[in-house]
Order: structure tokens, then sequence, then C-alpha cells
């Protein structure tokens, strides 16, 4: 399959909102619906007092969500990871996939992979990776998305 331009960014910041609280449902809800409406794809993990989020998708409206993220009261200290050209979506058909701690922990991820790293020292690839672990444990069964518990 043909893909036009892509680009992907992912960021960490600060949550001011707890994993699973109406805000967070909100947050994931709305995201779902105009990341659909964009043609964007991407995946969320809240934990308690972080979130980190990966987002692919034309440039145009990558960029503009992202200031507009940027802008978002329910969360602070925004970091941007990572960013760059994509040849193929790594998240195809995840308008906004959504994970907890209880389906993957980031700070136990990044114990595991890279030696007690703080969270506040992740990189870009691990990020990316740990998203793509909890997206993997979700698809196979091994943990329930958080969201499928909301309905």
């Amino acid at each position: 399959q043909e893909y036009n331009a892509m680009e992907y960014l992912v960021y960490k910041s600060r949550a001011l909102v707890a994993p699973g609280s109406t805000a967070c449902r909100d947050i994931v809800a709305l995201s779902q619906l105009s990341n659909a409406y964009l043609g964007l794809t991407g995946f969320l993990h809240a934990e308690e007092g972080l979130f980190i989020q990966y987002l692919e998708g034309a440039p145009e409206q990558l960029w503009a969500l992202y200031e507009h993220i940027s802008l978002d009261l329910r969360h602070t200290d925004v970091v941007l990871l990572g960013q760059g050209e994509l040849k193929k979506p790594r998240f195809e058909g995840w308008s906004m996939g959504y994970s907890e701690s209880n389906v993957l922990s980031f700070a136990d991820f990044l114990e595991e992979v890279s030696f007690c790293k703080p969270v506040e020292d992740a990189s870009s690839a691990e990020a990316i990776i740990f998203l793509m672990a909890a997206r993997a444990r979700i698809d196979l069964g091994i943990c329930d998305a958080p969201n499928a518990s909301w309905h």
C-alpha cells in the first residue's frame, strides 16, 4: 500500500488528571473522534502523573494537533521526545489507542530495558517501543484495553 507524506511525533507530559478519570476518558473519546476525522492515528498511555503519546499522519494536521495539545490545561511540562518522517503508519487502524499501567507500566518498562533509567530521561525510541508493546499486549489479549471497561 502506498502512503502519502506522513510524519510522527512522540511526547511526554506531566498529567494533571488521573488515569481512568472522567477527564481522562473525555480525552480518549474526543481524540478517537477527532483523529479519525483528521486521518491521524496514535496511542496514549496514562499513568499517575504521566502521559506519553504517539501521533502520526499528514504533517499539517499532525502539527496543528500538537500545538492544540501543548495548550491543553489537563497536563503540563510537555516535552517533544522525537519526530520524523514515516514510510508507513505504526498504529494503523488505531484512531487513538489507550493504555494505563495495568497494561504495562512505563517506569517498570524503563527499569527492565534501560537499567533503571528514570522516566524523565526516556528517549523517543524507548517511548515508541513501550507504546507498541502496550498495544501488542492489548492486541494479543494479554490485557484488556482500559477503555473497554468504560462502556
